[in-house]
């Protein structure tokens, strides 16, 4: 991941150092953990069957990447704006302490957090984009950073709208779960425009 950085950004508790835009194709070589790549190409399989287009959330089949079950997400766009948990695996839910399904992201994360999250959504959604970060996330509970990968990639509804983002979440450590996040920072963060 060697091209240059785009854009750095920061809501106070939550910082991006380097944001970089990579080639669609580039995608599959740089994600690193396997159970990422299970979700990544499942969801390339979906893009090529749909004629290179944005896939159907309801086509999303998380048993074709079983060892990322505990770690996916998926959140819905609503017509009033705002972002809600659809689905949390349960690593997620370990992390948080309870499940936010159903909840805003308003409603789970620190109020400094919710700009960047919303804006990493947006973004997967507005351009149409992938994005994939490597972070760090401070929890009340531990003093030490947690390493973790994120992938987010975009879906669309019954009407073919982009409503939809999936992505799986591995914390690289297992300190701080039950306690979510109170400030992260991504230090490596790449979009993969779709062509």
């Amino acid at each position: 991941m060697n091209q240059a950085a785009h854009r750095s950004a920061s809501s106070g508790a939550m910082t991006i150092s380097q944001s970089t835009e990579r080639p669609f194709n580039a995608l599959l070589g740089d994600v690193a953990l396997p159970s990422h790549r299970l979700m990544v190409q499942h969801w390339l399989d979906l893009y090529a069957a749909a004629g290179n287009r944005v896939p159907f959330w309801r086509k999303l089949d998380p048993l074709q990447f079983p060892s990322a079950l505990a770690d996916i997400w998926i959140v819905e766009l609503r017509d009033n704006g705002r972002l809600y948990f659809h689905l949390v695996g349960q690593s997620l839910v370990d992390w948080y302490g309870y499940s936010p399904k159903g909840k805003s992201m308003e409603e789970v994360y620190p109020p400094a957090m919710v700009p960047l999250i919303n804006a990493l959504s947006q973004g997967v959604l507005g351009r149409p984009a992938i994005n994939y970060q490597k972070a760090f996330s401070l929890t009340p509970h531990w003093s030490v950073a947690i390493p973790m990968e994120r992938i987010a990639l975009p879906l669309t509804d019954e009407q073919g709208r982009l409503r939809w983002v999936a992505g799986i979440t591995t914390f690289l450590d297992s300190h701080g779960h039950g306690s979510g996040p109170v400030s992260s920072r991504v230090a490596e963060e790449c979009w993969y425009p779709l062509p």
